[in-house]
């Protein structure tokens, strides 16, 4: 149901266009009444209003100067101009202010009725392309995600599917604000910009090398090009890049661990590669698992703590990243073969630490 506004400042004719639009109570809904321009606007910012049924000539502020205020406040608000006056001039700018119909005095209603079937069947469709669009931004969104984690994932039939998909849906829109080159230009560029987020250094190109062809074909053509230059393009970054990433890793762990929170997933994202592929590459590299490493570098740690200092064993515990002290006395007692308080009284009972690595 839409919301209408009734400015008029004859009461015979409010009453009249109220009875009359009763008729159409499914689709219309009278929710405001004014006498005047400045009295309208007055209303139109306190409601929600899709239609205006207004008179030209109105004291205060006239038909014409209300369309132009409204629009400034709503532009899709559509406006029916009721007059006395059989005068071309106010037609003519009428309709250059959007105005949907024209209708003079005495009101005949079959054209009243005529009038707001043609608007409300307008706005329906409207409504109907503008949900549409909405629901395609919100799918391309969807889309786009996918697509940088088939190429993260170097999975390229899966990102040209895609593509496809993104193109099929981009011919079934109507009234599409963009052409199809501009959509996948702006799809490319999202999707290159995240991938530099996540850490990748991707090379800069030359502004002729970012130019679209004209021809369905070779857009199609491009677009899927693009997808295997970024994929190929990763993969080289990467195979370059392995040893390198992998002491910066470690120098994060270093400067990290007593991080509780510390996680494979954060680690990988500062090196700008997948969970999966630093998990391959760091055992790969380290010759031990990512887990198995943090943990080994805590114990040392927390080992060198409680030999080399007097700091209570609950807070070595947290400088190590466990704020759990019993997950971290098992996890000592597994890998030295005592507690860390055991451990502690050995050494001041030695004097030295047994070697017990």
């Amino acid at each position: 149901m839409y919301n209408v506004m009734i400015v008029d400042d004859e009461h015979v004719i409010q009453l009249s266009l109220q009875k009359l639009l009763t008729k159409r109570k499914d689709a219309f809904s009278v929710i405001g009444i004014a006498e005047d321009g400045k009295e309208a606007i007055q209303l139109l910012e306190k409601h929600s209003i899709d239609l205006i049924i207004t008179d030209i000539c109105m004291p205060e502020m006239d038909g014409l100067e209300l369309i132009e205020a409204a629009n400034k406040i709503d532009p899709n608000i559509k406006f029916i101009i009721i007059s006395g006056y059989n005068d071309f001039n106010y037609a003519q700018k009428a309709i250059r202010f959007g105005v949907s119909d024209f209708i003079l005095k005495p009101i005949v209603p079959e054209q009243i009725f005529t009038t707001i079937d043609n608007i409300y069947r307008q706005m329906k469709k409207y409504e109907s392309s503008y949900t549409k669009h909405n629901d395609w931004v919100l799918l391309l969104e969807t889309y786009k995600k996918e697509i940088i984690e088939y190429i993260w994932q170097f999975n390229e039939d899966k990102a040209h599917e895609k593509i496809s998909t993104i193109i099929e849906g981009h011919h079934k829109l109507q009234n599409n604000p963009f052409s199809l080159s501009q959509l996948l230009e702006n799809l490319l560029r999202d999707i290159e910009n995240e991938l530099i987020n996540r850490n990748l250094n991707l090379p800069q190109r030359l502004p002729e090398d970012m130019k679209w062809p004209d021809t369905m074909d070779m857009i199609i053509k491009r677009a899927k090009h693009e997808i295997s230059y970024l994929i190929n393009t990763i993969k080289g970054l990467r195979n370059l890049g392995s040893r390198q990433n992998i002491l910066k890793s470690v120098k994060y762990i270093k400067e990290n661990f007593s991080k509780e929170e510390l996680s494979l997933q954060e680690v990988a994202g500062i090196i700008g590669v997948s969970e999966a592929y630093f998990s391959r590459s760091f055992k790969e590299e380290m010759n031990i698992s990512f887990k198995k490493y943090l943990i080994k570098l805590r114990m040392t740690k927390a080992k060198e703590m409680i030999i080399d200092s007097k700091m209570n064993i609950t807070n070595i515990a947290f400088k190590v990243g466990f704020s759990d002290y019993p997950h971290f006395s098992k996890t000592f007692k597994k890998y030295y073969g005592l507690t860390p308080i055991e451990f502690r009284k050995q050494v001041e009972k030695d004097g030295l630490l047994s070697k017990q690595e």
